[in-house]
């Protein structure tokens, strides 16, 4: 599966597809008669989600038939729920609020960088049916400090979900709320 990504998604859409989990059997000296996989897949549009998913259920029947598995027998491939929609960002709305955060809280406050992760977030859910128009932003919170440590050879800036992750709770709640106030004044006029 991991050729999913490499051979049917063009070099620079990005996309992913991790085999997770895998559990099968109860006892060491019992052959097990089935084995579950669980996948995560994300991706940053519906249709490289739908070349993943369908790739996937492609793979796993051509699999077991190519070892031979009867019609019957072949893997089955069930969708579950935990899986959100890419976040899309509306770009017009991006460039409007990055120039209302510039001009209230300063250049330096404001930072445009390409998303280089996959990581899914369940805000998208509010983007669509029905679509709306959003952006999604993020509040910086680890003092500078650990930035410069990390360049100098230090230890690596610990990234969310981690235990080591921190920040400095003042100036990021400080942040976010006035990041916030400056985007629902430029959004709501006058």
């Amino acid at each position: 599966m991991q050729t999913l990504v490499s051979r049917e998604l063009a070099p620079r859409v990005p996309g992913v597809v991790t085999v997770g989990a895998f559990h099968a059997g109860a006892k060491h000296n019992i052959i097990s008669g089935q084995a579950h996989l669980k996948l995560t897949v994300r991706n940053t549009s519906p249709e490289t989600r739908e070349t993943s998913l369908s790739g996937i259920k492609r793979i796993a029947e051509n699999i077991g038939r190519a070892a031979g598995l009867p019609e019957g027998k072949l893997p089955e491939v069930r969708y579950g729920n935990e899986s959100v929609p890419p976040l899309l960002n509306d770009v017009r709305l991006i460039a409007r609020l990055r120039a209302a955060w510039t001009d209230a809280m300063g250049k330096d406050a404001v930072i445009s960088k390409q998303e280089t992760g996959m990581g899914a977030e369940d805000f998208s859910y509010f983007m669509v049916n029905p679509t709306i128009s959003s952006v999604y932003w993020d509040v910086g919170g680890t003092p500078v400090e650990e930035f410069d440590r990390a360049a100098a050879g230090g230890p690596p800036v610990a990234g969310h979900h981690s235990a080591l992750f921190k920040i400095a709770p003042e100036p990021s709640v400080r942040a976010g709320v006035e990041s916030t106030v400056v985007a629902l004044l430029e959004l709501m006029g006058d």
